[in-house]
């Protein structure tokens, strides 16, 4: 057993892993081949495989979403937290969340994830846009159209640059702040 890895060590491995190879890399034997231990290592920090898919579940909520928002947080121009934020999401490897919701098709505990990221980063999303003075059904508009471009990137990631990422941003971030159209409720 490798005492220097960390619960958080597997399920970093295991991100990269489900990004490059999907879901069925996720296998105790793949995981502890690619980390160079035994399996007593692997039990070490977890009860056993579906044990690690709930950790591995709760670890790219952490550090996709809830450490993104905290990054932020402290930042108190809104439309400065706004581009930072799009930094932030757009500078992680994509493939992980990729994955995670091919995978959530098929499986019921991936797709509740899934749906609980989507809900709170559109709640926050949305909350944003109120804060820079944008009325509910707009606000709600604007973080719908934001989530969709990022979900849009990330399936089209070799089609689109991180330098056109950051330009479509932008240029959705001006348009959604200063269009007049309302949105039909």
């Amino acid at each position: 057993m490798n005492p220097s890895l960390t619960r958080t060590d597997w399920l970093d491995a295991g991100l990269r892993l489900i990004g490059e190879r999907g879901p069925a890399s996720l296998r105790i034997d793949v995981l502890c081949r690619t980390l160079g231990v035994t399996k007593g290592s692997f039990y070490h920090h977890f009860g056993g495989q579906p044990e690690y898919v709930t950790a591995l579940l709760a670890h790219w909520k952490n550090t996709y979403t809830q450490q993104l928002i905290h990054a932020v947080a402290d930042i108190g121009d809104l439309r400065q937290r706004s581009k930072r934020l799009s930094e932030l999401a757009l500078g992680k490897d994509m493939r992980p969340e990729v994955a995670l919701r091919a995978w959530a098709m098929s499986d019921a505990e991936v797709a509740s994830t899934v749906q609980a990221v989507d809900t709170q980063r559109l709640q926050y999303l949305r909350d944003l846009a109120q804060s820079m003075g944008l009325p509910l059904a707009r606000a709600n508009l604007s973080a719908q159209m934001a989530y969709a471009q990022l979900i849009g990137i990330q399936h089209l990631s070799a089609l689109i640059t991180p330098q056109d990422a950051a330009l479509m941003d932008e240029t959705l971030a001006a348009a959604l702040l200063t269009s007049s159209v309302e949105p039909r409720p």
